[in-house]
């Protein structure tokens, strides 16, 4: 093979015996031949591993173009003068055998910033640093010309997308340029500027002898070491082997992270029988250099390195690394390693790390292995033992994805990571059902191509195992701000996947989840696989269930459910957020509610993340993001748990809280009260007639026959209560139908629905005597069943010259028989103390009445008291325990709660006041001005602004019931069997109490 000598005795390629040029350098060479060949070409990259001869080919680049003045740009002083050295010297061409001849270039070494570019002139080479050579650092009139440099070196041009670093080359443009670095491209992923001329493998390198393994000797340490022990751990074994005979010409390189720390361990090991001098940045220059001379001729051993000895430094001796402190950086970390994997035939010893398991140390050692496996795969071989784990689940993640079906270019299936996120939804065995893809086939409507929901289906497959089929979808996407232009528009991609388990015995639900981000798209899906007719909602116990078996760490936010929901302005959801903050939750935060959301930080053998449960979506995630095999293994785990709970040893989260659970029957207990739900009051919905929805009174159906599952209810309007609007039941899927009376609803201008749509969409709550609460699907079991009085205020009164039957004055005129409750009642509001100032007494009685009398007390910076009271006439003149007696007034005083906290009632309360509402008001005491001030109906009056404001209201919901006796009902229930009645008449006040506590007093006045 022939070959080439330039005037000064330099050979490119030849034959044996010609120049030992290295594979890596052999073939750098070569690219930047063919690259500079054709002027003006940008930047040529060159990636060279460390150690397969970098310098020997930044050295040789000039010979290849002959510039008449050569930059090269270095990023630390070390490093700087090492290259300085080896361009002076041309020492590695001339061992090379590729230099002939004794001429050497003109070399100046570039230190703070250029005053006269005339001094550089007369130099072949230049090398400098980017803060002494960059334009950026220069005005423009002391900047050198732009053809200053016929050729621009960068060495570890990782850097070069700096800023001062960019700036060099911008300026000298017209130069030919060569990017040398170890890594082909950035941890950050910024580009690299220049063109890819020529990488050159990992592998090749390994296989070449270029690179060694790197042993890792990994320490475990005693529980709650101290830094001390760690040092001690580590300097030890770190002695010990370099004693043994294998590393007797071994160099010892010790990383510590301040020059203290430097002091501190050299005076360890000093102590362990190794001297180990210290190395800084603080250290004059003379110093530190008399230093590297004797660590690079071996005449000291070891050296503690403070930010040091980095990119670019060569010392073939160095074997043993103790890594007392971790790098700044991952690049750091990486090229620490690197040096280490060098291979020196003067030095064939194997290469060690020694370090310790802890917290500090570990893992930036693991991350930066994982990162040169990110980069090279090959790595691997070259750092054994300290990440095999990861890259076998890698590999199996590799393998798994080839299951698939083939996906687009554009598509990686290895790179495919799922949230950890799912709807859970039950499908009963005995329906018989089962999603086509368990058996291998992808519907036609979600093949690749069609349209789902206005999205394109870009790629669609189903799992190795048959259980998951995936769909990835890609939509164009407009800023709203830009709507009339396509200028800005982007393609955007959506992973959707649904997953089915089979129940493993006949008594289980089969469980399908879905993770879709867009629950239009998941409904879709669903309705394709023909699944809508036989999935049912998660039963909300059995999701806590599988959530409480987790190993939790700590929990860090809550969410209750008020069971008792139906009054506007009192929270329907309350969250508690905090560290630990299920510790910290009183019995009045979780009174009457039911667990809704939780998140928890969850232990696991491969660290921590968080895991979250929503009973009311039925949903469950995690914060991680987890590879196709494992997001299988993941839903795999879930219904394990789904199907076989158990408790973790940090046992139910709040075990005192009721859990809701899927409606399987309705209870046998008589219903106490139904109400609309929330998103019906106030929200303007109407019949067709133009009544409010929120005025028709929901009750059972005493004409129809119940069981358990479906419960008849009727709807009926106070005005006429005996004839209803609507008749109905509602089943135990939380679906309402019609089966007599139809009614019509709307909200607004919108088309009207039927009655029961509306109720099957904004389910109402049903209270059972028995303490359950049924919502839609769900029913909420309180915790435990009272066995004595609830703790609200009673009160008793003689009732004397009352006729029980007669609730009005009209009534009791009639009866002539005494006077009527209602006057009774009049006389003992009148006779109460004041609270406040201003007292107002009220009568409201009539068909969609607030309550039969309001009592409203306010002082005067307007807080004030607003007292609803309730009261019915007897069937019997004699006091008992009836319940017939109790339980439509007590209907009617748990309905009427939302009064307390609405902000309307004020508006209310001034329509009734003015005749533009009914029934009226009249009153029994007070100022009716001042009183029309409050409600924002007297206009003309001086402080009419500052009334306009709501007052701040404390409420107080009252029940006067003369036929209830409370020394007979505590007699009754303190006896060994109590009665039937006395049971259900506490369950009534239970109920009461349950449902109003939260908003207001409560009292009940009865007899004695």
């Amino acid at each position: 093979m022939s070959y080439y000598r330039d005037p000064h005795g330099f050979v490119f390629f030849g034959g044996s015996p010609g120049p030992a040029w290295r594979p890596a350098q052999r073939g750098a060479i070569g690219r930047l031949i063919g690259h500079w060949s054709i002027p003006r070409q940008p930047p040529a990259l060159v990636s060279l591993p460390t150690g397969t001869g970098k310098t020997a080919v930044a050295v040789a680049a000039p010979y290849l173009i002959a510039p008449q003045r050569v930059l090269v740009v270095v990023p630390s002083r070390e490093l700087r003068k090492q290259t300085v050295d080896a361009y002076r010297q041309q020492t590695v061409l001339r061992q090379i055998g590729a230099l002939q001849g004794d001429h050497d270039p003109t070399v100046i070494e570039v230190t703070g910033l250029v005053d006269d570019w005339a001094t550089i002139a007369a130099a072949d080479v230049a090398v400098a640093l980017p803060n002494s050579i960059s334009p950026s650092y220069y005005a423009e009139s002391t900047k050198p010309p732009r053809d200053f440099f016929d050729l621009v070196i960068i060495d570890e041009a990782h850097h070069a997308p700096a800023r001062t670093w960019r700036a060099i080359l911008d300026h000298f443009h017209e130069a030919a340029a060569l990017l040398l670095t170890a890594t082909p491209r950035r941890r950050d992923r910024q580009q690299l500027p220049g063109v890819d001329a020529y990488h050159y493998p990992v592998r090749l390198a390994l296989d070449n002898g270029f690179y060694k393994p790197v042993h890792s000797v990994v320490l475990d340490l005693p529980p709650a070491p101290t830094q001390e022990v760690v040092d001690r751990l580590i300097a030890t074994e770190t002695v010990r082997i370099a004693g043994t005979p294998e590393h007797d010409t071994s160099s010892v390189l010790v990383r510590a992270r301040t020059r203290e720390r430097a002091e501190v361990l050299a005076e360890l090991y000093a102590n362990l029988g190794l001297e180990v001098a210290t190395l800084h940045g603080g250290m004059s220059s003379g110093k530190r250099d008399a230093v590297l001379a004797q660590v690079r001729s071996g005449q000291r051993r070891a050296v503690a390195v403070v930010n040091m000895l980095g990119e670019g430094f060569d010392l073939p001796r160095l074997r043993i690394a103790a890594y007392h402190d971790k790098h700044r950086s991952l690049t750091a970390t990486t090229q620490f390693l690197g040096r280490l994997a060098r291979t020196d035939p003067d030095h064939p010893q194997a290469s060690i790390v020694v370090a310790a398991r802890d917290v500090d140390v570990h893992p930036q050692l693991l991350g930066a292995v994982r990162e040169l496996y990110a980069e090279d795969a090959d790595w691997a071989q070259i750092l054994p033992g300290l990440i095999d784990d990861e890259i076998a689940e890698q590999r199996a993640d590799t393998e798994y994805t080839q299951g698939f079906t083939a996906p687009p270019p554009s598509l990686a299936l290895d790179a495919v990571t799922p949230s950890c996120s799912v709807v859970i939804f039950e499908v009963d065995t005995a329906s018989g059902f089962e999603p086509d893809f368990a058996a291998g086939d992808v519907p036609d409507e979600l093949q690749e191509g069609h349209r789902l929901c206005g999205q394109t289906i870009l790629y669609s497959s189903i799992d190795p195992t048959g259980s998951t089929i995936l769909v990835v979808t890609s939509a164009v996407q407009r800023p709203r701000w830009h709507a009339s232009n396509p200028g800005l528009d982007a393609p955007t991609y959506a992973l959707h996947l649904l997953t089915w388990r089979p129940a493993p015995r006949i008594d289980e639900p089969h469980l399908l989840m879905a993770n879709c981000g867009d629950r239009t798209v998941m409904n879709r899906m669903l309705d394709v696989l023909g699944a809508t007719p036989h999935v049912r909602p998660t039963d909300p116990r059995r999701l806590q269930e599988a959530f409480d078996a987790l190993d939790r760490v700590s929990v860090s936010s809550v969410g209750v459910r008020n069971t008792y929901r139906g009054s506007v302005g009192v929270p329907t959801y309350t969250m508690f957020a905090g560290s630990s903050v299920d510790r910290g939750l009183r019995d009045a935060d979780t009174d009457r509610r039911a667990l809704g959301h939780a998140i928890a930080q969850i232990g696991s053998g491969h660290g921590s993340y968080s895991a979250g449960v929503s009973t009311g979506k039925g949903k469950y995630w995690e914060s991680r993001q987890l590879s196709l095999r494992n997001y299988d293994v993941f839903t795999t785990e879930f219904a394990s748990r789904y199907w076989l709970p158990t408790v973790a040893a940090a046992g139910r989260l709040l075990p005192n809280v009721t859990r809701g659970e899927r409606l399987t029957s309705f209870p046998d207990d008589d219903v106490a009260v139904i109400e609309h739900n929330p998103a019906v009051r106030g929200m303007g919905w109407t019949t067709t007639q133009g009544g409010p929805v929120e005025q028709l009174e929901l009750c059972l159906d005493p004409d129809q026959t119940r069981s358990g599952t479906t419960l008849p209810i009727v709807a009926v309007d106070p005005i006429d209560p005996e004839t209803p609007v609507w008749e109905g039941f509602q089943d135990i899927h939380g679906d309402f139908h019609c089966s007599g009376v139809a009614l019509e609803v709307q909200l607004g201008y919108a088309a009207p629905v039927a009655f029961e749509d509306l109720l099957s969409v904004r389910p109402p709550s049903l209270y059972f005597l028995g303490g359950r609460t049924v919502m839609g699907t769900v029913q909420y079991e309180s915790p435990q069943r009272r066995t004595t009085l609830p703790p609200i205020t009673y009160r008793s009164d003689a009732w004397d010259g009352v006729d029980f039957t007669s609730e009005t004055k009209v009534k009791a005129a009639e009866k002539k028989k005494g006077i009527s409750i209602h006057a009774r009642l009049e006389d003992y509001l009148k006779a109460e103390p004041r609270r406040a100032r201003h007292r107002w007494i009220l009568c409201n009685d009539g068909p969609r009445e607030i309550a039969d009398y309001i009592v409203i007390e306010m002082d005067p910076g307007r807080r004030v008291t607003v007292s609803l009271w309730h009261a019915k006439s007897t069937g019997s003149q004699n006091s008992g325990v009836r319940v017939n007696d109790l339980q439509t007034v007590t209907q009617q005083a748990v309905k009427s709660r939302g009064y307390i906290t609405d902000p309307g009632f004020w508006r209310l309360l001034g329509a009734r006041l003015t005749g533009r509402d009914t029934p009226a008001i009249t009153f029994v005491e007070g100022s009716e001005r001042l009183l029309l001030l409050l409600c924002g109906e007297n206009p003309d009056h001086p402080d009419w602004g500052i009334a306009r404001r709501p007052p701040v209201v404390t409420g107080r919901i009252a029940v006067a019931q003369p036929g209830l006796s409370m020394n007979a009902l505590r007699a009754d229930l303190s006896s060994m069997e109590p009665s039937i009645a006395a049971q259900q008449v506490r369950e009534f006040l239970t109920v009461l109490h349950d449902a109003v506590s939260s908003v207001a007093e409560i009292e009940l006045l009865t007899c004695e």
